[in-house]
Parts: C-alpha cells; sequence; structure tokens
C-alpha cells in the first residue's frame, strides 16, 4: 500500500511538472507574438480604423482583413510594403458620378467622399442659396447622381413696380409660371420666353411696342433723303444676342421693337428710317437707328424684335432702307 502511495505521488509531480511547461511554452509562445505585433491604422474613403496585426507586408494585412482595393483605387502603400508600427493605409475608393448642374450634365471619376467635395472638385461649389441633392454633406457611393439647382435673383418689373426674387427655374416661362404672371394680349415679355435666366437679369413685362408708324414721324417715304440696300437680321434684347440684358441700346433707348443696330459709319445713331423687304411682302416699317453691334459694318442691320422664334424666322435677308 504505502508502495503504491509513493508511486501516485510520484505520477501527480511528473503531471504537474508537465502542466508547468505547457504554460511555460505558452507564455513565451505568445510574448514571441506580442514582439512581432504591430498597431497600424486605415483611412478608408475618409473614415479611420485601428488594427493589431502581425501580418509582414501590406498586401498581406489587406488580406487577412479582407479589405478590398479595387485597380482603379488610390492606395498610399504598394502591397509588397513592409508593415511598420504605427504607419497610415490610406485607400481612396474610385467612384464614377454623374452632376447635373441646371442645363448641363458631366460625369466624371472622383476620389471625394462628400457631395460638396465632388462639387469644388469638378470647379462648380454650391454658393449663396444653392442647393443640391443629395445634400452637400452627404456620402458619395459610386454611380450616384447629383443635382445642382442654382439660386438666381431676377428683378421683375409690371406697370411701374419693381420686385426680386429668388429662382431656380431656368427660363423666363418658366420664372413667369412659377410666380403665376399672365400676360394680356396687349402685352410682352422682355426678354422673351424662351430665353434663359441668369443671375440679376430683369424680366419685364410691358406694353407691347410695334414698328413706328408714320404718325410717330410725320412723315412718308417721298421725304426719305436716301435709300439704300442692305443685308439685315434680327436680334433680342438677350445677353447672348446684344452682349448684356438690362435692356439699354447703345444710343440709350430701351430695347424694344423699332430699334435698328446700324453700323453709325453709314448711318448715324437717331436717324428715321423705313424698312421693307425688296419684294416688298416684308415691311418692317419705320424705325429708328438706336442700337449698334460687333457684327453690323457697312450695309448691314439688325432689327429688333420680340423672340427668338420671330428672328428665326425672319433669317437673313435683303431689305431697302429709306433714310430721313
Amino acid at each position: 500500500m504505502k508502495e503504491f502511495m509513493k508511486k501516485s505521488m510520484a505520477a501527480k509531480k511528473r503531471i504537474m511538472a508537465f502542466v508547468l511547461c505547457a504554460l511555460m511554452a505558452v507564455s513565451i509562445f505568445t510574448a514571441a507574438v506580442e514582439d512581432n505585433s504591430v498597431i497600424i491604422s486605415v483611412n478608408y474613403d475618409g473614415v479611420e480604423y485601428s488594427y493589431f496585426t502581425f501580418a509582414e507586408t501590406v498586401g498581406e494585412f489587406l488580406e487577412i482583413e479582407g479589405i478590398q482595393v479595387k485597380a482603379n483605387d488610390y492606395m498610399s502603400h504598394a502591397k509588397t510594403a513592409l508593415i511598420e508600427d504605427g504607419m497610415t493605409i490610406v485607400v481612396n475608393v474610385a467612384k464614377y458620378v454623374t452632376v447635373h448642374d441646371d442645363l448641363e450634365t458631366y460625369g466624371a471619376i472622383t476620389y471625394e467622399t462628400t457631395v460638396e467635395g465632388v462639387l469644388s472638385e469638378f470647379g462648380a461649389p454650391l454658393e449663396g442659396r444653392d442647393s443640391s441633392f443629395p445634400e452637400k454633406d452627404e456620402r458619395i457611393y459610386d454611380g450616384i447622381k447629383i443635382t445642382v439647382s442654382r439660386a438666381k435673383l431676377i428683378t421683375f418689373t409690371r406697370d411701374g413696380e419693381e420686385l426680386q426674387y429668388y429662382t431656380y427655374n431656368n427660363t423666363v416661362g418658366e420664372f413667369l409660371d412659377e410666380m403665376g404672371v399672365v400676360c394680356e394680349d396687349d402685352e410682352k415679355v422682355v426678354p422673351g420666353v424662351e430665353e434663359l435666366l441668369t443671375d440679376g437679369m430683369t424680366v419685364a413685362v410691358k406694353p407691347k411696342v410695334e414698328a413706328m408708324s408714320a404718325m410717330d414721324f410725320g412723315l412718308d417715304l417721298s421725304q426719305a433723303k436716301r435709300v439704300i440696300t442692305c443685308e439685315a437680321t434680327a436680334y433680342t434684347s438677350a445677353a447672348d444676342e446684344c452682349g448684356k440684358s438690362d435692356g439699354i441700346t447703345a444710343s440709350g433707348m430701351m430695347f424694344e421693337v423699332g430699334v435698328v443696330a446700324v453700323d453709325r459709319r453709314q448711318i448715324p445713331l437717331g436717324t428715321k428710317l423705313y424698312i421693307e423687304s425688296l419684294d416688298g411682302k416684308y415691311v418692317y416699317g419705320y424705325c429708328i437707328a438706336a442700337d449698334t453691334g460687333g457684327a453690323i459694318k457697312g450695309n448691314k442691320v439688325d432689327l429688333a424684335m420680340n423672340t427668338k422664334s420671330e428672328c428665326f424666322q425672319f433669317g437673313r435677308r435683303n431689305v431697302r432702307v429709306y433714310i430721313f
């Protein structure tokens, strides 16, 4: 019995010694792992994360952590780069975005992370009362479509009253519809309803003015000092046609039907005219030389009209100009 007890105690001592050796081995292994491990940061598309890793290279680290970096994405380190304690790996995800900016649409690849960042990168930041959908602080994703609405300050005049409004509409007609403005038969809109709105533009509803009648002059054709043949075109008061949108002509007169742009070397400003087509089928009537234009040289005249559609219909034709 005593012999058995001695053997049992010896066995227990051997087991205890084995357990202690195992614990020491685990401790040594853990210390070794801890000695080879590092802490690094990953800035992934603007969001920073921290990682504890024993990977040797950036590529190995990405594979272990399941971080995907596609072909067009930007990464600050090559996959073969060695991992260093405290390093920061930057990954910017490539995203294709489409921007609808008023009447302009464009698309491009970007590494930006917010709507505001994309618009700034494209040179079209939001200003003043401009708005966007999604809103400027929203994060973007691949394939996102951003719609930008540009605020335009418009001065509206009618019957001597002047008011200012902000609008996101693109044309004069859309603005008038938004305002609930209805024109009477004897009124016209300047510039025309098809014209594009620009910030600071003045939109006016005023009485229609037709080409000046003979009674406006108190003259008849027999009193003309001379008659010349000119090439005639037509234009409106829109900024893209007359270079400005305030409606004031080179002579200081307000733009209206009956105003004619001339080469002042051929016809002095203020000269009274009567214009009709050579075949007599089109009569512009009595009018006044009150404006100029860069393309109006020599025997050329440009006739003021209310709308672009009227201008397109008139086109370019030869006319007889009676000069008084």
